[in-house]
């Protein structure tokens, strides 16, 4: 003879597959948007990194000895910023840059006269992760970093 626990139980059976039913998309799409922000994060991380290596790069790159102007050591180190950027990334990541990514000079705001190199390196995000419906995620990804070149460049 089944006792009354065991009717319970039974009757608690359905009520058990109803409750999953309703939690479990709401746990996936907290899973999800959890491992879609932490690659996008460890990704904006990345390009952060490697515009600022590229910006290194172009203070670390020796100065024209043989008869060379400002303009070609100046126009030397922005390549040089712009390789080293570049190289940085994975192959994967450099390929999908947007256009308008690289390194280029300009004048510096403060003090005046002086001269900058500004890298920016920019990624769609479709490129690393598919689209998922209910999970917002930025379009665009920037790494920027901006060094001061010494007066002498």
């Amino acid at each position: 003879m089944a006792s009354r626990g065991d009717a319970h139980r039974h009757r608690d059976n359905g009520a058990v597959a109803v409750e999953f039913a309703l939690v479990f998309p709401v746990l996936l799409a907290l899973v999800l948007g959890i491992a879609y922000y932490g690659v996008i994060l460890a990704m904006q991380q990345v390009l952060t990194l490697a515009a600022e290596e590229g910006a290194r790069a172009a203070l670390r790159y020796p100065l024209t000895s043989n008869n060379g102007t400002l303009a070609e050591t100046l126009a030397l180190r922005v390549s040089a910023a712009d390789q080293t950027a570049r190289g940085v990334l994975p192959a994967s990541v450099a390929n999908g840059l947007l256009n308008g990514s690289g390194a280029q000079a300009m004048a510096c705001t403060a003090p005046p006269g002086q001269q900058c190199v500004q890298v920016t390196l920019n990624l769609r995000t479709s490129t690393l992760l598919p689209v998922v419906p209910f999970v917002p995620v930025p379009t665009t990804l920037t790494g920027h970093a901006v060094v001061q070149l010494s007066p002498d460049i």
